[in-house]
């Protein structure tokens, strides 16, 4: 009996261990783990007018894959060297996770908008900009407005004033006097909202605001019908290679030539190629899935560039695809009508 009751309490004091050590395996931990993701096929996302790109080769968007660290997977990323164990604070920033994918879901918004756009312009066709409200961005722990207003709000009225863009609407506060009361009117998640508040001395800036940092949410009226099916991926590195999938249907000039062309950079409204982070990891994810062409931006900055950067990974990984620096579109455009094979 005795030994009957040691055995039980062996067992479940080994079991209480067992318990004890999968907690702590996936206890998560306040850190990401970046590793190379994908290289999607724009031909397989991008329709235009209900068509999709049926010529030979593609455009693709790169991404990194980016998942919550814990002791088990920090042990497995141990086997991929292109892994990196990244705090959160750097990723989020002063944001929450959800505060974070509503910020990212709307860089990936406006970035099919720049592209519409400027791949519309390219090929000369006409379209006019529509602007919808003005996004939320942050509202500081400061402002009157602090938990009434949302980051991913869309603020459309000031004081019952219809006002869409971010322009006008600061405009119309730095017009205003300290305590002075305003109401806001938005749209949350398809409903309307309104909120009131009162003006405040912004710190720094030494002028009247609300402490909320806006930016404008636009849309392209074209006669095109253009679509995009981006679930699951978010940001706004895609916006280059959104752009010459769209340009290259748009005006029907093949440039691919049958090539696999990767590349990653944000696009603004004139052309311009941004920077953005993890391209070490993007173009070891686009070799591995078949491209030979890599756009990288090469923008001056205090260290090295994307393309610097990008370079060194390809060095270091034994990639043997070209990367192509570029600043701007027409960069990205004059290299393939140049380089044809």
């Amino acid at each position: 009996m005795k030994k009957e009751h040691l055995k039980n309490k062996s067992f479940y004091l080994k079991l209480i261990v067992l318990l004890i050590g999968i907690v702590v395996l996936v206890y998560p931990l306040p850190y990401y783990i970046e590793s190379p993701g994908s290289a999607d096929k724009l031909n397989d996302i991008i329709t235009v007018d209900g068509k999709k790109d049926t010529e030979k080769g593609s455009f693709m968007m790169t991404t990194v894959q980016v998942q919550n660290a814990n002791v088990l997977t920090i042990l497995l990323s141990q086997f991929n060297k292109n892994s990196e164990l990244v705090p959160k604070q750097d990723i989020l920033g002063d944001s929450d996770s959800r505060e974070y994918n509503r910020i990212q879901t709307y860089n990936m918004e406006n970035s099919k908008n720049e592209a519409i756009q400027i791949a519309l312009e390219l090929a000369d066709i006409p379209y006019k900009r529509v602007y919808k409200g003005i996004y939320v961005l942050s509202v500081a722990d400061y402002s009157s407005f602090y938990q009434k207003l949302e980051v991913g709000d869309l603020i459309q009225k000031l004081d019952n004033r219809t006002v869409l863009q971010s322009d006008e609407f600061i405009q119309s506060l730095q017009k205003l006097s300290v305590d002075d009361s305003v109401n806001i009117g938005f749209e949350r998640d398809g409903k309307e909202g309104s909120a009131k508040g009162k003006v405040i001395k912004l710190p720094k800036l030494d002028r009247p605001g609300i402490g909320v940092t806006v930016v404008d949410q636009t849309t392209i009226d074209t006669d095109k019908k253009i679509e995009f099916n981006t679930k699951g991926v978010s940001g706004p590195s895609a916006g280059l290679m959104f752009s010459l999938e769209l340009y290259s249907m748009l005006s029907h000039k093949d440039l691919k030539q049958g090539r696999n062309i990767a590349g990653t950079g944000t696009i603004n409204d004139k052309g311009e190629v941004g920077d953005i982070g993890g391209i070490e990891k993007k173009v070891v994810a686009a070799e591995k899935a078949g491209a030979t062409i890599f756009f990288a931006p090469n923008n001056k900055t205090d260290g090295k560039t994307n393309y610097e950067v990008a370079k060194e990974s390809a060095k270091k990984n034994k990639l043997s695809l070209t990367i192509v620096p570029v600043k701007t579109i027409q960069d990205a455009i004059g290299y393939l009508e140049k380089h044809t094979t």
